[in-house]
């Protein structure tokens, strides 16, 4: 449930950052291997440390690789976030201390002190997720490390670590583990060749983030033009002003960047409308909305890096009129002041604001400034939610009233 219009420029670290890591997922249908795969829930125990193997001399590593060091994470520290039923696994390159942190902050001890005896001026850090179908299946191997024209290689294959006598539970498994490589130069991409549990491979590159946007809840827009468009909105409260449109040169639909990001309708954050009563596949249903009606706008990161946005109330609730989108709330002068900060969401975390579709509803949001209210009364229509701490990024739905 997506919408698929988007633009294509490729949004970088929000917020002023460097670009200095390198996600990847991939997207291929995994087989269901034997066919019993036990129940969800597992995710391993195999938070007991580094296994010990540092060190290859690099002879046979390709360009300038000096020394390699594995240490396994205990489970799947992102989460997991990624969609097993859709992804082999999950990997992603750190080429920089700060951001390893949105992963490695929560992590066990082990995983945290090798993370801070990692000297990213001469190596960089590939952290790599799967899964099994037992929980034997909680260790992840590294070989054919090498690095090939500033690409970090290698094959990471999901282990069986049950000893002959021992006896595994049925259940899915996720595990995560850490390579380090040293190198001069340093790989600045990665690409690997990742085997699960079921022994199914696929190969992860740099593309695509910690999420499938098209595998989110909801949807962009409803399709074709509105059928109902209001004439301008006009308050017979001497008072009123309303609340004005804080973005500039249109919005992205569906997809926009972070904090401090140009809006070019390509980024690491998803806006969708989702309708808590309907869970089937017909847009225009899920789009469709009556008085008195919950609709939930959702804004979630798909990429494999931290993402900053403003603050939460940074938003216009607007409607289509004759006159072009109008905000349908307002209050007195100098009350549509904002602060400036930059609020961290994690790979695959998700904001969610709920309305209830009436004019006292769609100002009790606590994150919008005190005193709005909505004038005139809502009329039918077509409505968009403008997240302008993101880029200006858009939803919109049907009103009927």
């Amino acid at each position: 449930m997506t919408e698929l219009t988007r633009r294509t420029a490729i949004y970088g670290i929000g917020a002023g950052s460097v670009a200095a890591l390198a996600g990847c997922t991939d997207e291929v249908e995994p087989g269901a291997g034997d066919g019993d795969d036990g129940s969800d829930g597992g995710t391993g125990d195999g938070a007991d440390g580094e296994d010990g193997r540092d060190g290859e001399d690099g002879e046979d590593g390709g360009d300038g690789l000096t020394d390699t060091a594995v240490q396994q994470a205990g489970g799947a520290l992102s989460g997991p976030a990624w969609d097993r039923e859709s992804r082999r696994g999950f990997c992603t390159l750190f080429t920089d201390e700060d951001e390893a942190r949105w992963l490695f902050d929560d992590a066990p001890a082990a995983v945290g002190e090798f993370v801070e005896a990692t000297d990213f001026s001469s190596s960089v850090l590939a952290y790599v997720e799967s899964v099994g179908p037992t929980t034997c299946h909680d260790r992840i191997a590294f070989d054919d490390v090498a690095v090939e024209d500033g690409t970090l290689a290698a094959s990471a294959t999901v282990e069986n670590t049950a000893a002959e006598d021992e006896a595994c539970g049925e259940a899915v498994t996720f595990s995560g583990a850490l390579l380090r490589v040293t190198a001069d130069p340093l790989p600045d991409a990665l690409r690997l060749s990742v085997t699960n549990g079921w022994d199914e491979t696929a190969e992860l590159t740099g593309d695509g983030g910690i999420l499938d946007p098209a595998g989110l809840d909801g949807f962009v827009r409803p399709d074709g033009d509105p059928q109902t468009v209001p004439a301008p909105l006009d308050c017979e409260d001497g008072a009123f002003e309303r609340h004005p449109g804080f973005y500039s040169d249109g919005v992205s639909w569906g997809s926009g960047g972070g904090t401090g990001e140009d809006g070019d309708g390509s980024g690491p954050l998803e806006l969708r409308v989702v309708n808590p009563a309907y869970d089937g596949d017909d847009r225009a249903a899920a789009l469709t909305f009556e008085r008195g009606d919950d609709v939930r706008i959702e804004l979630t990161n798909v990429s494999a890096r931290e993402e900053y946005v403003g603050n939460h109330g940074k938003y216009n609730v607007e409607v289509l009129t004759e006159d072009g989108w109008m905000d349908v709330r307002g209050g007195d002068d100098d009350q549509f002041g904002y602060t400036d900060e930059a609020i961290a969401h994690r790979p695959g975390e998700t904001v969610a604001w709920e309305f209830e579709l009436t004019e006292s509803g769609l100002v009790a949001d606590e994150n919008q400034p005190g005193g709005l209210r909505v004038c005139p009364d809502l009329q039918p229509g077509r409505y968009r939610f403008v997240f302008f701490g993101a880029a200006d990024v858009a939803a919109a739905f049907d009103y009927v009233g």
